[in-house]
């Protein structure tokens, strides 16, 4: 029977051999036993080490899994990534700097796939999923860490959907298509596949509201709850001198007032666009200081920015400053004029999206163009991103070109199609009609040639 004193595993009167001998001319058998004991630690020890060496042997594969897979790809420089297009019929996803895509989704959505991917690269999920498999290899054991590396992958997809639905792609056609696209492969550990994370919860977590009423009463039962349990647990100091309570008094007086002036500066969340520059309170600031002030303020809190833009200033200085805050990851960005009490929201950021009154939206565009367009332009390839604002009555206005293609004719094109547009339904936000920015990027590729 083993025994475990002291972590040693100690097995006793273990039969090793069998021995002949001839006593007073009779043969007997003997049998010799001998012990053996075991090291519970050793054991231990080269248990976690062959599991160590496995995960890391994993990781290994499918790291060159899918260099092997980018190698055998057709590769298109971008900016700031990499587009890889594979023939295989593989789930979209997001490795480091590239975006791997299959043909048929590359023909068929890259429109609605492509931002959600690039969200990745610009939030550097990739190096959050790559320290998680390092402490993998070590923590293998520990099923707390496959928990964790599950939740910041559902973390990583929503912020990756709010970027995408931010962008403009209308909610309804970007849900269909995450349900239809729902089963696919999971070879891919260190990739953030377009596939990812349970629908449904990805879903509500798009139609979610924010600051809405039963969030507020669940933080309003937590506090009294936190309240008690430091009363529960509280430890109960001893006798103090009298001038040592004076003296942690006034640190304490002096850290609250450090720490309510930082707060009271950090709620003005106001960008004002003048035409002598871009302000932060009263400090003038480059594009680059707008982004990280922009990227301090969303860490500390998702409370909304505001861009205030001065009368006379040109769309062109407004939109530069709003794509360095998208560049930057950064997505709760509201406009005003000076003056104005009107508030533009972003297009996705609302409880009921803005809704084109005269058929599909894709469809009436598409149209459009095909009447305005020459027919050489569908030989080549181009990309062109435009927006313009909903009001709260459904008129639009604003239209503008924000990063226009290579080609003249097509921009004059886009120009004249944006200023016709039909009035929307406008869109709700707590029930109540609100101005929104939509925006969209159109993406031109040459027709296929059939021999």
């Amino acid at each position: 029977v083993p025994e475990f004193p002291s972590n040693i595993i100690h097995i006793e009167n273990l039969p090793t051999s069998i021995h002949s001998k001839f006593t007073n001319g009779i043969k007997t058998n003997s049998q010799i036993r001998t012990d053996l004991t075991i090291q519970l630690i050793a054991i231990l020890k080269y248990i976690y080490l062959i599991g160590a060496i496995f995960t890391f042997v994993l990781l290994i594969r499918n790291i060159i899994s899918i260099l092997l897979l980018i190698r055998k790809s057709t590769i298109i420089k971008k900016d700031g990534y990499q587009l890889v297009i594979s023939d295989k019929d593989i789930p979209s996803f997001a490795f480091a700097r590239s975006v791997i895509i299959s043909k048929g989704d590359y023909d068929a959505y890259i429109s609605s796939i492509l931002p959600h991917e690039k969200a990745h690269i610009r939030l550097n999920h990739f190096y959050d999923l790559m320290f998680l498999e390092l402490v993998k290899v070590f923590h293998w054991f520990n099923p707390a860490i496959y928990g964790i590396i599950r939740n910041i992958n559902d973390i990583h997809e929503f912020q990756a959907d709010a970027y995408t639905l931010h962008s403009g792609i209308d909610a309804s056609q970007y849900q269909l298509l995450l349900i239809k696209k729902c089963v696919g492969s999971k070879r891919f550990a260190l990739a953030n596949s377009f596939n990812h994370c349970q629908i449904k919860k990805r879903i509500t977590m798009m139609n979610k509201q924010k600051n809405s009423r039963a969030w507020r009463w669940k933080v309003a039962t937590f506090l009294p709850m936190l309240a008690l349990l430091l009363m529960a647990f509280g430890k109960r100091g001893d006798n103090v001198p009298e001038n040592r309570i004076v003296k942690k008094e006034k640190l304490q007086i002096n850290s609250v007032s450090k720490t309510s002036q930082k707060q009271q500066g950090s709620t003005n969340r106001t960008i004002q666009i003048k035409s002598e520059g871009n302000y932060i309170g009263n400090k003038l600031c480059s594009l680059k200081e707008i982004a990280t002030k922009g990227k301090d303020w969303q860490n500390a809190s998702n409370d909304w920015i505001l861009l205030e833009i001065e009368q006379s200033i040109p769309y062109t200085r407004v939109d530069e400053v709003w794509l360095t805050l998208t560049n930057a990851g950064v997505y709760h960005v509201t406009q005003s004029k000076a003056g104005s009490d009107e508030i533009i929201y972003p297009a996705g950021d609302v409880s009921s999206l803005a809704k084109f009154t005269e058929g599909k939206w894709n469809d009436w565009f598409r149209n459009e163009l095909s009447q305005l367009l020459n027919e050489k332009y569908n030989s080549i390839e181009y990309s062109i991103y435009y927006g313009f604002i909903i009001d709260k009555n459904g008129k639009v206005r604003d239209s503008r070109i924000i990063r226009p293609s290579e080609y003249e004719d097509i921009n004059t094109t886009y120009k004249k199609i944006l200023a016709k547009i039909p009035d929307w339904k406008p869109a709700l936000r707590n029930g109540k009609a609100v101005s929104v920015f939509y925006t969209e990027m159109r993406i031109q590729r040459p027709k296929k040639i059939e021999k």
